[in-house]
């Protein structure tokens, strides 16, 4: 498995995700195109604030099989870093998410300006919340958030790098 950049040439990748109602259940159901640009815009350039947004891919083709990353966000007033990940459903299933997250973790671990993770997986979303139960994150509960102009239930997760 290999995690790659995400580049503007990965647009289809992100329309793909974003608009499949499998992918989008936990997320309020499939965006608009126009959200998609915006957020793919910030996938490409995630760099500029510190954070990560990389393709997974499982082969050794290029065939993408989603996307994971770890990027600037807000939480109660304060500044985060937020993990999220997608995989297209004929690849979901297979552990691929768990070893990408695996590598991501390794990668974000080598660098100092990440001290904790925080992930919002939607509280019905068992396969995203038993992730974060394997990578090691410490559950503080439930909570509301906002994605897209849509309330989420979500379940709130922390992994302290620095005691992982």
């Amino acid at each position: 498995m290999r995690l790659v950049d995400y580049t503007e040439a990965d647009l289809g990748l992100s329309v793909a995700l974003e608009t499949d109602p499998q992918v989008m259940t936990e997320l309020g159901g499939p965006r608009a195109i126009e959200a998609i640009e915006k957020a793919h815009a910030s996938r490409v350039t995630p760099q500029a604030n510190g954070g990560i947004w990389v393709k997974i891919v499982p082969g050794d083709d290029d065939v993408a099989a989603g996307a994971i990353g770890v990027w600037r966000s807000s939480w109660e007033g304060d500044e985060i870093w937020e993990a999220g990940w997608m995989l297209l459903p004929s690849f979901q299933g297979r552990g691929l998410a768990s070893q990408a997250l695996g590598l991501l973790l390794a990668r974000v671990r080598e660098d100092p300006a990440f001290d904790l993770v925080h992930a919002f997986p939607g509280v019905s979303n068992g396969p995203s919340n038993g992730l974060c139960r394997k990578a090691g994150f410490e559950l503080l509960g439930e909570s509301e958030v906002e994605f897209s102009g849509r309330p989420l239930r979500v379940n709130h997760w922390v992994l302290n790098l620095a005691a992982a």
